[in-house]
């Protein structure tokens, strides 16, 4: 998983963007239109190498992560009430753009030029995204990035499957030479 490359999505955006997701936000609530997002972006992730981070309006008093999976590389961000979600993308996008002269965060290695790529149909927060150094993409786009992902990811799998079927049928597994004791 590369960390230089990150998809930032201002998600209430995107899921208001999705015909389908906005039908299960009304249907459902947050929750389902949250974890459906996330269902298909996480291929961008787990296939193309990507950190992605869904970004939402939030509610406490305090930024809030969660991270649906094990990798800290997909994450929930909410911002706290009185911060919008395009806040928070602002403060990411700057933070992870700036000049190394100007980055006064402790690091261990050198950093490398991040590559960010902010997903909304917000203008104001594209103008910002876009100003900072980030590129940007619709939700429309992110629709097709993310099911070309998929896509890409079915292909891997069933190219797998063929693969080990084709070694169980030649009989050359690590199961195939076991010998009985004796």
């Amino acid at each position: 998983m590369s960390s230089d490359r990150h998809l930032l999505v201002d998600a209430f955006n995107v899921i208001h963007a999705w015909p389908d997701l906005k039908a299960v936000l009304a249907a459902h609530g947050p929750d389902a239109a949250r974890t459906q997002l996330a269902d298909a972006l996480r291929p961008i992730h787990d296939v193309e190498g990507w950190r992605v981070t869904l970004v939402f309006d939030g509610s406490g008093d305090e930024i809030r992560v969660e991270r649906p999976g094990r990798e800290p590389t997909f994450s929930y961000v909410f911002a706290p009430k009185g911060v919008s979600a395009d806040g928070i993308i602002e403060q990411l996008v700057v933070n992870a753009t700036l000049a190394p002269e100007e980055d006064r965060r402790p690091r261990k290695k050198k950093r490398v030029a991040a590559e960010i790529v902010v997903a909304t149909r917000d203008n104001l927060l594209s103008e910002a995204a876009a100003a900072a150094g980030a590129r940007l993409m619709t939700p429309h786009f992110l629709r097709d990035w993310a099911e070309q992902a998929a896509a890409r990811q079915t292909r891997e799998v069933l190219a797998k499957s063929r693969k080990a079927a084709s070694a169980w049928k030649a009989g050359d597994t690590a199961w195939d030479k076991l010998k009985p004791p004796g």
